[in-house]
């Protein structure tokens, strides 16, 4: 079920808890204000301006239809004055309060009210506000879920996909933000929402999922080849790139190795692309029907030589060592404790069984498979 299936408040009221982090973390974010963009009105233009990009002749998706409605429903919320922001927030962290309260007190609604010196109607109309409040923050913002996302297309999840993890976001924002703080809202909510972001790139990107520390790792990597190859207007080297990353070379070597994707066996290849890449691929462990009855043939034939020729016991040790009955050759000690037999023993048996076939008239039959 996606984000226009659901709309969008039904989808931040389902949404998923992440992890929370420490006020040093914020503090750095605040500082990297200039990454948010300043001219947030402009993305409710991104649906039209999608749409004229696309060539003539294209048919609209389903895809399309709820992108577009999508972008119509967060045209319909300007955004939100200083002074409004705060007032809304502070609703909203009534809610968080009384959640809090309610958890640390074991109580239940009515005894909440008492300790907070109001009625239980008065309770929940202050908690219906902070209800209503969190809805238009986060309406009013969803401009921002949409500027991040952008920057993060074509990483192997869905644009769709991208703006609902970013709205889950936003809503768990709205839920920590505290307004006395001192931050503004767009700050702190631009990192919750980049963080839901690029989790789910990091959980499903890829076909073979990466513990969020590699990922973390392989961003790092990503960005310090970018600076350098601005700085030094070449590509780095492995040496330069270790340095930088403060690793060893070895350790970068292996990094690299994880940010080889997997390709489908049905991907084409070659020019027409009328080949797809399994057809190009040996199977060892599958024989041709000619090899696998030359096998079934060579089996038989040897299991009558042997039948004509040995004792039943020779037979066994033979087969055994040599793996006619079992998918590997057994060595002489599982022979021997098999039959409860030294591997002296074993090897014996197995010597006398030798000399009986390689006599002329059967070493001729068995040439070159046992002999």
């Amino acid at each position: 079920m996606n984000i226009a299936e659901l709309g969008t408040m039904e989808i931040l009221e389902n949404a998923a808890d992440h992890e929370e982090q420490s006020l040093d973390s914020l503090e750095l974010v605040a500082e990297e204000e200039s990454l948010i963009p300043e001219n947030l009105e402009s993305e409710e233009r991104d649906g039209d301006e999608m749409a004229a990009a696309r060539p003539s002749g294209y048919n609209k998706t389903e895809h399309d239809d709820a992108v577009g409605a999508f972008f119509k429903e967060m045209a319909r919320y300007p955004l939100l004055k200083p002074d409004e922001e705060v007032e809304l927030a502070r609703r909203v962290r009534f809610i968080e309060e009384v959640r809090e309260l309610q958890a640390s007190l074991q109580a239940t609604k009515g005894q909440v009210a008492a300790e907070l010196d109001m009625t239980e109607k008065q309770l929940e109309s202050r908690l219906y506000q902070g209800r209503v409040a969190k809805r238009k923050m986060i309406r009013s913002n969803l401009r921002l879920v949409v500027s991040i996302a952008k920057r993060y297309l074509n990483r192997g999840v869905p644009f769709l996909d991208l703006i609902q993890e970013g709205a889950m976001g936003l809503n768990r924002a709205t839920e920590k933000f505290d307004p006395d703080k001192g931050y503004k809202f767009s700050t702190y909510a631009y990192w919750w929402i980049r963080q839901a972001i690029t989790r789910a790139i990091a959980n499903d990107a890829r076909t073979i999922r990466l513990p969020i520390h590699i990922v973390e790792k392989l961003n790092k990597l990503k960005k310090a080849q970018r600076e350098l190859k601005q700085k030094l207007a070449r590509n780095p080297s492995e040496a330069e790139m270790a340095e930088a990353l403060e690793i060893t070379v070895q350790q970068l070597r292996q990094l690299q190795q994880l940010r080889r994707q997997a390709l489908s066996l049905n991907h084409r290849v070659g020019k027409e692309e009328d080949t797809e890449l399994m057809d190009l691929l040996e199977d060892e462990d599958n024989q041709s029907p000619e090899a696998k009855m030359n096998e079934n043939m060579m089996r038989q034939e040897i299991w009558e030589v042997l039948g004509d020729v040995l004792t039943p016991r020779e037979k066994d040790v033979i087969s055994l060592r040599y793996g006619l009955t079992t998918s590997e050759p057994c060595t002489l000690e599982e022979v021997g404790n098999m039959f409860n037999l030294s591997r002296e023993r074993v090897r014996q048996i197995q010597s006398k069984a030798m000399r009986k076939l390689r006599r002329p008239h059967i070493a001729k039959r068995l040439k070159g498979w046992l002999i």
